[in-house]
């Protein structure tokens, strides 16, 4: 999909993501939902229904599994006795959303938790849940912020909030350049040699002492030792640095980024900044769904 169209597709298209995570995060990802989409407040100190909550807990322990898992295993999951297990099970072959394995005694998520699943993700809107974290880091930060992707003419910011202090470098949507932001050097990273060579070529033509190896191997060991990339550029009084969003298959989504100058910026490791950037970072990872899985580089 090239630049001029990828804006507006993300704007109109919901994502297709997985939500295979592990019990806790599956929690999370329901609490992260509710902070997201849901007018109630205060969620985790209003009375409910305790028996609802139980019954989740049995659900997200058959969601950990690609396979049907025993009773006992079941219950260990979820934090209860076989039996107590047991009596929720009736409850939930009966719905649907547990289903008997064909192996006696085992179990797996059921048709009626398929659909659920289904509309969960038809609901979803992959660019909204970023576009919120952009206008949240750059409140928290007060510098600049912005989401890229990836398109076949290269990487293209979507969506951005100036900061405080403008940088020289004004923030814009459309096609940025790779090699000289933060987040085109997580492309550089993660992306396939084949997909960013050429355009690196072209941006680097001129230049003298480079190599594509060269600058995806220090843009790979960046990110692998700190979780982000960062470009400074002092000459222009420009800085930036980006963390990476996965998808359900481990791999680069989008790129969410702090842009400021030397002055405004604190780029250090354990700042406030980058802190907020990575926990910005992880929490959209979480609510669209996805999962590192791969090493880098």
């Amino acid at each position: 999909m090239n630049a001029i169209i990828y804006v507006e597709y993300y704007r109109r298209q919901p994502q297709r993501v997985s939500t295979r995570l592990t019990c806790g995060e599956t929690r999370a990802a329901c609490v992260q939902q509710l902070q997201y989409g849901s007018d109630m407040t205060n969620v985790s100190t209003r009375r409910g229904i305790q028996s609802v909550e139980i019954a989740f807990r049995i659900l997200s322990a058959l969601q950990t599994s690609v396979r049907a898992l025993p009773l006992k295993e079941i219950a260990a999951l979820s934090e209860l006795t076989p039996s107590a297990t047991s009596n929720y099970m009736i409850s939930l072959v009966r719905t649907g959303l547990v289903s008997a394995d064909e192996k006696p005694g085992c179990y797996k998520l059921g048709p009626a938790s398929l659909a659920l699943g289904m509309s969960a993700i038809n609901q979803l809107d992959g660019f909204d849940i970023v576009r919120r974290e952009v206008i949240a880091l750059r409140d928290a930060t007060l510098n600049g912020a912005a989401v890229t992707a990836w398109t076949d003419d290269g990487p293209v910011s979507l969506f951005k909030q100036e900061g405080e202090t403008r940088s020289i470098l004004e923030l814009r949507t459309g096609l940025i350049p790779l090699v000289t932001t933060a987040a085109g050097k997580l492309f550089i990273a993660c992306l396939q040699a084949s997909r960013t060579d050429d355009l690196i070529a072209r941006e680097m033509s001129g230049e003298k002492n480079w190599t594509a190896a060269a600058m995806r191997e220090e843009a790979s060991a960046e990110l692998r030792n700190n979780g982000f990339s960062m470009v400074h550029r002092g000459n222009l009084g420009y800085v930036s640095v980006a963390a990476p969003i996965w998808d359900r298959d481990g791999n680069l989504q989008f790129a969410i980024s702090l842009i400021g100058t030397p002055a405004t910026l604190d780029t250090d490791i354990k700042g406030a900044a980058i802190k907020a950037l990575l926990e910005s970072a992880v929490r959209a990872t979480t609510a669209l769904g996805g999962k590192v899985s791969r090493q880098i580089g």
